[in-house]
This record gives structure tokens, C-alpha cells and sequence, in this order.
């Protein structure tokens, strides 16, 4: 058993059937919240982040591998690792993960589907976009390969190039392929194996290079119904244009049929849903710290952001498909948070937690990308060891609330239990419950119990927690009755 689950094994043995609800951080303001690096977490194991306006686990779920700088760890902030229901994720297409224990579930065929995208619908598929042309499905279950079918006549075709994705209902992809210094976008529709439409764009690759030189990448909208092109900004402009393309232009995905252009410059940014159900593209643009939210279906823009810590080594990801209306965005190596922001215009966000990383190169920038319900966050950090640029983990954050449950016997949200004080900055507990107290336990974030005290079935009680270090622990209290009740509290260092 990782060291990661002992918490949640307290959740069901001492609280009962933990509450299904969705597991998100407090809707609310932006906070400029600073956050010192701690300790680097052993491998499986779980710190908490208590910084911010609801805790934050935080669990490390690669070992150091300095064999490649890309593996073990998750591709992009765009491309998502978990598969339809979150059971599993993968690291590239080398291996997948069980997502509850983090350990190794099965050898991918690597090259054999490289690069590899999970469906959208079904959790048991991948699916292979090879630069031949070929475009294949990998079964989980039965470890087989299909081709559906073969693009002929291009030196190489890709998706994006590495930004695009497949629509949320596995119908549409928007694919690129090389002709020379030409360029062709292909439609292509997934459920009838076949390319319903090619768009031809001359000289836009322009060299014998991997990637076009006018074009950043292109890819389909999560519903379907558009293309979206983003001119590469470091070779076109407003002022300088490509054929009198720049920016980000969006596309009718059946024929290719241009509709507008959304925005006059092309910067990182991802597809995604508004609040109010509208397609939207989301990317920083704008005076330093800026993110704006483009309509894909008019001329509108919002700004969602605008404070400074979202500048520098930033990434935007909206690949939780199940969670319309928010996108997921990561900070520089100052502030170093990660933030889901609400797509309207309230201003609200979500605190996900520091990334604690240095950001010193690309490599080391922490790519957050959200599981599809979006109710954790992968992303990637060297916890302040800036000096070996190789060094990169891989982790796992989630609201983290312990004390969540259904049970009818136990309440973590009793009126008569009081404690103090919070933080405990004394050598004593003071607790109060209204009931005789049968049984005290102090439990650590690793499940194991501190102190143990029975007071007598009093319902008043002064507990020594002289021997506990400073950290984040649970106060577990049952009555004579059997009822049980939880609270957190943090330890800090004595007056």
C-alpha cells in the first residue's frame, strides 16, 4: 500500500462512506497567496497545502528518472493524461497508471501509437495519430491495435502540431499535413473512418522543418463545430501577415469556412466552455498578467485576469470536459499557484495549490492539466531545486477534505464540539463536546494515531499535545453513544 492512502483509509474505517460531492476548492476572489517551498515529498507520499482558503493535498506520483528529461511525466498543459473516467493515466505512450495507486497498470505499445490521445467517451480507447498518415485505436482491454484508416499523399501529418485535440464526442479531429512548403488542413470524422474535407494553405510551411513556420497549430473546438488556427506570433502580425492571415482565426469544421478572427494576437491558450455554455478560447494576451477569454461564436472578448502573478511561466488548460466553465491556469516561480478560473465575468477562481517549482527552463514549468471532471490537477515541479534541470517530478492536487462523509452516526459538523485553541500554539487542548466523550485519538496525515486519551465520560476535557510536532492533524472524538465527530487542527510551534 502507497503512503499516499493511509488518510483516506481513516475516512472510511473511522468516518464511514465518504460524500460523493464533487471535491472543489471555495469559489472566491483571486488572493496574491505566497507560500514557502517545503520539504520535496517522498515518492507516494502527500503533503498538505494549508496557505490557501481550503487545504491541498499534494501527492508525488513519479520517482527521479534521469535517463530522459521527458519521462516519467505527463506530455502537456493540453493534452490530457487521465482517460474518460479517471480510472487510469498515462505518461506519453509508454505506460499507464492506476489512478488510485498511482502504480504501474500496463506497458503501452509506445511507437506503435505514438502520439497518443485518450478518447474523449470511452475509457478503454487511445487513440494513435501516426506521421504516416495512419490513424489507429488501442484497446485497454484487449491489448489490440486497429487502424481506422490511412491519409495518403503527405511527407507527414500531425494533430496540432502537440496543441490540438480531438472533440468531446470522438466525432471530429483536425489534422495537419505537410505538401512540400504547403500545408493542408484535414477534417477528419472518426465515427465514419473517413476525411470529409481538405483545406488547402500554400507556403505555409514554408521549410523542410518538423513544424509549419506561419502556423502554431490548429485544432478542433470541444463541440466540433469550429477550427481554430493560431498564426505562429513570431512570424506573423497585424502588421506583418501572412497572406493576410495572423491571430487566432476560427473556422466552420465541416468545410472550413472562415467565420472571424478572435483575437489580433495567437498566444498559449486552450478550447473551452463559458459559464453560460458558449464555446470559448482562453489565452494571456494583453498588459503583463492578463487572461482573456475569447467567444468562438462572436466578436467578444472578457478579461478573466488581471493581476501580475499570472505572467512569466504560465500554461492554460481546459481539458476538463466534464466541468464546463472553468479553465486551469498555472503561475510563475513567484506566487507558483495553481488557479482554475470561473470563464464569465465574476472574477471568481478555485485555489488548487503552490506547484512549488523554480520555472528556471521549460522543462521545469509545472504544465498543469485538470482530469476531466476537473476536480484534480496533474502538474509537474523540481520543488525549488532549480540546479539540476533534469530534476522533475510529477504530482497529483486535490481539495483535501478528510472529514466529508454521509454516515447518520457520525457528524464532522457538530454545533456542541468545541476546540481550542486553533492553531494550537499551547502545550494543551481545551475540548468541549456536550456529550460524555468516550474515546479521544490526535491521527497525522500518514494515519497514525499521536495520542489516545479516554476521559472518563467527561464532556469537558484538557488534552496535552506537548509531544506532537507542528503540522496539520485530525482530533477523532466518539461519545457514549457511538457517535463520532472530526476536526482539523493545526499544530504550530509554542509561544
Amino acid at each position: 500500500m502507497s503512503r499516499s492512502l493511509p488518510f483516506i483509509l481513516i475516512a472510511y474505517f473511522l468516518l464511514g462512506t465518504p460524500n460523493i460531492r464533487a471535491q472543489y476548492p471555495k469559489d472566491e476572489p483571486y488572493k496574491h497567496i505566497i507560500a514557502k517551498t517545503p520539504k520535496l515529498p517522498e515518492y507516494l507520499s502527500t503533503l498538505i497545502d494549508t496557505t490557501l482558503p481550503d487545504p491541498i493535498s499534494i501527492t508525488r506520483i513519479t520517482r527521479f528518472n534521469t535517463k530522459w528529461n521527458w519521462y516519467p511525466i505527463h506530455e502537456y498543459a493540453k493534452i490530457q493524461p487521465w482517460n474518460a473516467d479517471a480510472s487510469l493515466y498515462k505518461f506519453y505512450s509508454v505506460a499507464l497508471y492506476d489512478a488510485q495507486t498511482h502504480l504501474l497498470y500496463r506497458k503501452l505499445p509506445g511507437s506503435s501509437i505514438y502520439p497518443s490521445y485518450w478518447s474523449n467517451k470511452d475509457p478503454d480507447i487511445l487513440y494513435g495519430i501516426k506521421e504516416n498518415g495512419e490513424i489507429r485505436t488501442y484497446s485497454i482491454s484487449r491489448d489490440t491495435i486497429e487502424t481506422l484508416l490511412s491519409i495518403e499523399g503527405y511527407e507527414m501529418v500531425k494533430l496540432g502540431p502537440g496543441e490540438g485535440n480531438i472533440d468531446q464526442y470522438d466525432h471530429f479531429v483536425a489534422l495537419i499535413g505537410k505538401k512540400g512548403v504547403d500545408l493542408d488542413v484535414l477534417i477528419i470524422d472518426l465515427q465514419a473512418h473517413k476525411l470529409i474535407h481538405s483545406e488547402h494553405f500554400k507556403g505555409v510551411w514554408a521549410d523542410g522543418g518538423q513544424a509549419p513556420k506561419y502556423i502554431d497549430w490548429v485544432s478542433v473546438s470541444p463541440s466540433g463545430d469550429y477550427v481554430g488556427i493560431m498564426w505562429n506570433h513570431n512570424t506573423t502580425s497585424k502588421n506583418h501577415p501572412f497572406d493576410k492571415h495572423y491571430g487566432v482565426e476560427i473556422y466552420r469544421s465541416k468545410d472550413m469556412h472562415f467565420l472571424r478572427r478572435i483575437a489580433d494576437y495567437g498566444n498559449h491558450g486552450d478550447f473551452g466552455y463559458a459559464t453560460d455554455g458558449a464555446e470559448v478560447f482562453v489565452q494571456f494576451w494583453g498588459p503583463t498578467g492578463t487572461i482573456n477569454m475569447y467567444y468562438l461564436d462572436r466578436m467578444e472578448n472578457i478579461v478573466l485576469q488581471t493581476a501580475s502573478d499570472f505572467a512569466g511561466e504560465g500554461h492554460i488548460s481546459c481539458r476538463n470536459l466534464n466541468r464546463p466553465g472553468w479553465a486551469y491556469v498555472s503561475q510563475d516561480e513567484n506566487t507558483r499557484q495553481i488557479i482554475a478560473c470561473r470563464l464569465d465575468r465574476s472574477g471568481i477562481v478555485e485555489h488548487f495549490g503552490h506547484h512549488f517549482s523554480s520555472a528556471t527552463s521549460y522543462l521545469k514549468s509545472p504544465m498543469p492539466v485538470p482530469s476531466p471532471n476537473g476536480d484534480k490537477v496533474m502538474f509537474k515541479s523540481d520543488f525549488g531545486h532549480s540546479e539540476n534541470q533534469e530534476e522533475i517530478y510529477v504530482f497529483e492536487a486535490q481539495l483535501y477534505d478528510l472529514t466529508s462523509h454521509t454516515s447518520s452516526k457520525e457528524s464532522n459538523d457538530n454545533p456542541k464540539m468545541h476546540l481550542s485553541p486553533n492553531p494550537a500554539s499551547k502545550s494543551t487542548l481545551h475540548i468541549q463536546y456536550g456529550e460524555a466523550i468516550n474515546k479521544i485519538s490526535i491521527v497525522d496525515l500518514m494515519g497514525n494515531t499521536r495520542i489516545y486519551a479516554t476521559p472518563d465520560k467527561k464532556e469537558k476535557y484538557i488534552l496535552n499535545i506537548n509531544s506532537l510536532p507542528t503540522g496539520l492533524f485530525f482530533l477523532l472524538v466518539e461519545d457514549k453513544k457511538g457517535n463520532r465527530c472530526v476536526k482539523k487542527f493545526m499544530r504550530t510551534k509554542l509561544e
